[in-house]
């Protein structure tokens, strides 16, 4: 009985912890409003895939490709659908760390952690070991795509 009792409080805090960690998931705006990305959960790991960007094609027509990736043979796939956050883990307080951030529009890869204050993901990228060099971009979070009839 003393076991049951003292298993019940244990719950409790393991279910406010995964919800804690999953307040990310969802859909986040860039604060140019260029690009939209679904956070999502994967093996204890947190992602971000894109899901629209405001020039999906390019001036010839064509779908956007990622063609400042730094390996050659991944410029040629497109932009929609990669991952442009990767491995974000919950430090099991307030923050998401030890992810990879891509950014697509330049082929450059940063160090990230995400933070959510006052409703707003705020996600850091810096490179290596260099965090107090890194900027902070404020995303806001969105309904999904479609329903702003974005594809």
């Amino acid at each position: 009985m003393v076991k049951q009792l003292l298993l019940i409080p244990l719950l409790a805090l393991y279910a406010l912890a995964a919800n804690a960690q999953n307040q990310i998931l969802g859909y986040w705006m860039d604060e140019n409003r260029e690009t939209i990305i679904e956070i999502y959960e994967r093996n204890n790991t947190y992602n971000g895939r894109i899901v629209w960007i405001s020039e999906e094609v390019d001036g010839l027509g064509n779908d956007r490709r990622d063609v400042y990736n730094p390996i050659p043979e991944q410029r040629s796939r497109k932009v929609l659908g990669i991952d442009m956050l990767m491995g974000f883990a919950f430090d099991g307080t307030d923050a998401w760390r030890k992810g990879d951030i891509y950014y697509y529009r330049t082929g450059n890869h940063y160090n990230g952690k995400i933070t959510l204050e006052d409703g707003q993901l705020h996600l850091k990228g810096y490179y290596s070991i260099l965090f107090f060099l890194g900027r902070t971009k404020v995303w806001t979070r969105v309904q999904q795509p479609q329903l702003y009839g974005l594809k």
